[in-house]
């Protein structure tokens, strides 16, 4: 055999092993500091479903499904939390309960997630389920809502035009830190009318700060009843004028828009309120028969 015949027959093996490896990266066990490196596993990914796992360690996205009874890809194995348990001085490590909560995203509640932030712990799964019209759940930071945080899990666009999409499609991750996460739509527009969602929120970082935050930096439309925000920045920095008085003898007063919450005043004078006839027998009040006048302090 010639020697560069030879030189290929040695060869051949470990290119076909390389190969294998590149269609099946290595499987990554539970460990935090073991997903770093993920970073070719999530590239893979993105030609799957279009879910990115990201980098980071703070989640775990473990299976996607796009809908219509479609098969579901496992992207990690879920991880097992223990938790350590102590009685009568004997120390021992315990699988922890985990807890699944169901996201909905989108749908007949407008442009929100529903709920919009929840409290889960370590090893706690979260589901997102995606109705109309086509959302997603993208990590941020609290700092900058409408950002996709470097190394942050996406679960990319998932379409469901009309809800027609029976049932909808999901993205399944697994919570792998106490501390607050951060996650919005990235589908134009939506995080700037304040589709946004908050894990572990804190007293110090609020869901309605996270909120307010996302409106003010990338507010580009009106903003929804459900957010109560006007995005108009016209609109939202004046103050409206005080108008004459009516017949009923209220006075419109003024009012601001601050942090996407509206702050007014109003004036009204005695007549303001609904006539006395239609109002209950001895009461009166802003709704007919409300207030008895017994109740009323005379001074």
């Amino acid at each position: 055999m010639k020697y560069s015949a030879a030189l290929t027959a040695a060869i051949a093996p470990l290119a076909i092993a390389k190969a294998v490896h590149n269609v099946y990266p290595q499987k990554r066990n539970g460990h935090l500091q073991e997903l770093g490196g993920a970073a070719g596993v999530g590239e893979a990914i993105n030609l799957v479903q279009g879910v990115s796992l990201g980098s980071a360690t703070q989640v775990i996205v473990i299976w996607a499904n796009p809908g219509n009874n479609a098969a579901t890809t496992t992207l990690h194995d879920q991880v097992t939390v223990t938790q350590t348990v102590t009685a009568a001085a004997a120390t021992s490590a315990a699988a922890g309960a985990a807890a699944t909560h169901t996201v909905t995203v989108g749908g007949a509640a407008g442009l929100v997630y529903t709920p919009d932030s929840i409290q889960a712990a370590v090893g706690d799964m979260v589901i997102f389920t995606f109705m109309s019209a086509n959302h997603t759940a993208s990590q941020s930071t609290f700092a900058e809502p409408c950002k996709l945080m470097a190394g942050g899990m996406d679960s990319g666009f998932q379409p469901n035009a009309n809800n027609t999409v029976n049932p909808p499609p999901q993205v399944a991750m697994q919570v792998m830190t106490a501390d607050p996460l951060w996650f919005y739509c990235r589908q134009a527009g939506h995080c700037g009318k304040g589709m946004t969602f908050s894990i572990n929120p804190s007293a110090a970082k609020t869901q309605a700060m996270f909120q307010a935050m996302a409106i003010q930096q990338n507010g580009t439309g009106a903003g929804s009843a459900i957010t109560g925000n006007s995005t108009d920045t016209a609109a939202s920095s004046a103050v409206a004028a005080a108008p004459a008085a009516t017949a009923s003898g209220a006075v419109m007063g003024s009012g601001t828009i601050q942090n996407g919450a509206c702050v007014c005043a109003v004036t009204c004078s005695s007549g303001s309120f609904p006539a006395v006839a239609a109002q209950g027998v001895g009461a009166f009040g802003g709704i007919a028969g409300g207030l008895p006048a017994s109740m009323m302090e005379t001074v």
